[in-house]
Formats: C-alpha cells, sequence, structure tokens
C-alpha cells in the first residue's frame, strides 16, 4: 500500500510539472502582448503609444490636435490594479469592432509640448480598440494573455462566472 502511495505521489508530482511547464511567464506574456497589440489596433496612432512593461502599460486614450498644439492622453495601469478584464463587440462608422475593457485604479496623464506630463486623473476603465479585420479568436487569446500577465503580477480579478 505504501508502495502505491509513493507511486501515486510520484505520478501526481509529474502531471504538475507537465502543467507548470506551459505556462508562460510574465516577461514572455508582456513580449507576446507587444508584438500582437499595437499592430491590431484600429487607428494607428494609439497602437503607436502602447508600451507594456514590466509592472504596467501605457496606452493612448484619447490624441486632440489644435494646431499647433497637440495633447495625448495616456492610461497608465499596473498589472496588479487590474479588477476586470472583458471584451465586446460595437458597431463603428458601419463596421463592427472588438474591444477590449479593462477596469481598475488607473491613471490618467494629459501630455502636451515636449512630452510634459500637465494634468493627472484618477480613472476606472480603460480599453483597447482593434480594427474590424481581427477575429473573436484573437480577442479571446489577447484576453486571456491579460488575465494571465495580471494574475502573475498579484491582481485580484473579479470572477465573472460567480451568477
Amino acid at each position: 500500500m505504501a508502495r502505491n502511495m509513493k507511486n501515486l505521489l510520484i505520478l501526481f508530482a509529474l502531471f504538475l510539472g507537465i502543467g507548470a511547464t506551459k505556462a508562460q511567464t510574465a516577461e514572455q506574456t508582456i513580449e507576446w502582448l507587444q508584438a500582437k497589440v499595437p499592430p491590431l489596433q484600429r487607428e494607428s496612432d494609439f497602437g503607436a503609444t502602447i508600451k507594456f512593461k514590466d509592472e504596467f502599460c501605457e496606452a493612448a486614450s484619447s490624441i486632440t490636435t489644435s494646431f499647433p498644439i497637440r495633447v495625448v492622453e495616456v492610461h497608465v495601469f499596473k498589472y496588479s490594479n487590474i479588477k476586470s478584464i472583458s471584451y465586446l463587440q460595437k458597431e463603428l462608422a458601419g463596421k463592427l469592432y472588438y474591444k477590449i475593457i479593462i477596469t481598475g485604479n488607473f491613471q490618467a496623464n494629459k501630455i502636451g509640448f515636449n512630452n510634459e506630463v500637465t494634468e493627472t486623473k484618477n480613472v476606472e476603465t480603460t480599453d483597447f480598440v482593434f480594427n474590424a479585420s481581427v477575429e473573436k479568436e484573437e480577442i479571446l487569446r489577447i484576453v486571456k494573455a491579460l488575465k494571465h500577465l495580471a494574475t502573475l503580477k498579484g491582481a485580484k480579478l473579479i470572477n465573472d462566472n460567480l451568477f
């Protein structure tokens, strides 16, 4: 009986090890998101601003130009402060687009001339709007990667399947 128990424990440990080797590290996930998300953005100006970093992400929320001044509102969100990540499909200008919505406690910085922060405020939501050619399967992969990264960085995500 002891031998069977020992074999069972070894088998269990082996399965745990196999499962752990498939999970991506935070660094791998950040690298994947940085390669995937910016080029799929609905507007290239917004895509160019997305920077997935070690502990947080920066992404433009709005870009306003009153010649010659351009003001960019950049949302900065720490992965550990994310509370939920969801997606929806929305019609804009007669086309269907997917949008990933991220909620939590974030910071919005207005950046003006010479990249100076002119205003800072707290925001609870930020999003990524993808171009119309992006399929649902790709959105689901990105949502999964964002949730994985947030969890690795200590976020306590709200379980949407409670009720």
